[in-house]
């Protein structure tokens, strides 16, 4: 069992989601730096990238101020590399295809193994097109996250989430990143059927954005996955103290998940 499946295994595990570089690589390092310090289980760190498709909005807007500053893959594996230096909290690398052929499949796995990263969700990259990197992914140390969106027939969420490793990525609707609330119709149902047909963990995102949402998919899923929000909360603070504004919107949604846990106690 990997650290990444221990920490979201546990159950309860908050993931926020961070675009390295944005809006520098100061204030990216202390907001997760600041996410961890409020009590994330996992951190996401996305790949800057010119078009993220699958987001909304607000990140594609850090996605471009990111770029803007100089963002690019490898310098996000060198951020990475001096968070690992502070931090055992597992840290997952969210990116798109084109980032890993620009840098090539192999040196890739190389230097994100050696930067630190516990696992790796290729958004573009489904198990039926290159099985064989999944399989190399794993052998490397790093665990090829997959992912399954509402619209995934039962037996392609079978062979989906038997070519990952750490946990499994369940978008919660329709659509982008961040643009509405998500439903927690049938979620339940499919969030069991991925535990037992897996074993593994299951983390719910897209659409998250505060309290009510963590406490209604606590109760279904093992980890929650937020984004956009902690984004936009960030940038509402124009930038300053990213440290502490980071850490209190995490510490909030943590602790919207611990009154749960008291309540079922």
């Amino acid at each position: 069992m990997s650290r990444l499946e221990k920490a979201i295994g546990g159950g309860h595990a908050l993931i926020p989601y961070l675009t390295a570089s944005d809006p520098d690589d100061d204030a990216f390092v202390c907001a997760a730096l600041g996410a961890i310090d409020g009590g994330a289980r996992a951190l996401e760190i996305g790949v800057p990238h010119s078009d993220p498709v699958a987001d909304g909005p607000v990140i594609q807007h850090a996605h471009q101020r990111a770029l803007a500053g100089g963002g690019s893959l490898g310098r996000t594996l060198s951020l990475i590399n001096g968070l690992r230096a502070r931090t055992t909290v597992p840290m997952v690398l969210f990116t798109y295809l084109n980032p890993v052929l620009t840098m090539g499949p192999e040196t890739f796995l190389r230097r994100t193994s050696e930067a630190g990263v516990d696992g790796v969700l290729v958004l573009d990259l489904p198990p039926e097109e290159e099985p064989g990197w999944f399989e190399s992914a794993a052998a490397c140390g790093v665990d090829p996250i997959v992912l399954v969106s509402p619209n995934t027939t039962e037996s392609r969420a079978q062979h989906i989430a038997d070519s990952g490793r750490g946990f499994v990525y369940l978008v919660a609707r329709h659509g982008v990143t961040g643009t509405h609330d998500p439903s927690t119709i049938e979620l339940a149902s499919r969030i069991q059927q991925i535990r037992d047909r897996s074993g593994l963990p299951v983390a719910v995102g897209f659409g998250v954005r505060g309290p009510e949402d963590v406490r209604r998919l606590w109760k279904l899923a093992d980890g929650v996955v937020v984004g956009s929000a902690l984004i936009h909360h960030l940038q509402r603070r124009g930038g300053q103290n990213a440290f502490q504004a980071a850490k209190v919107f995490v510490r909030g949604l943590v602790e919207a998940g611990s009154a749960l846990r008291e309540n079922h106690a």
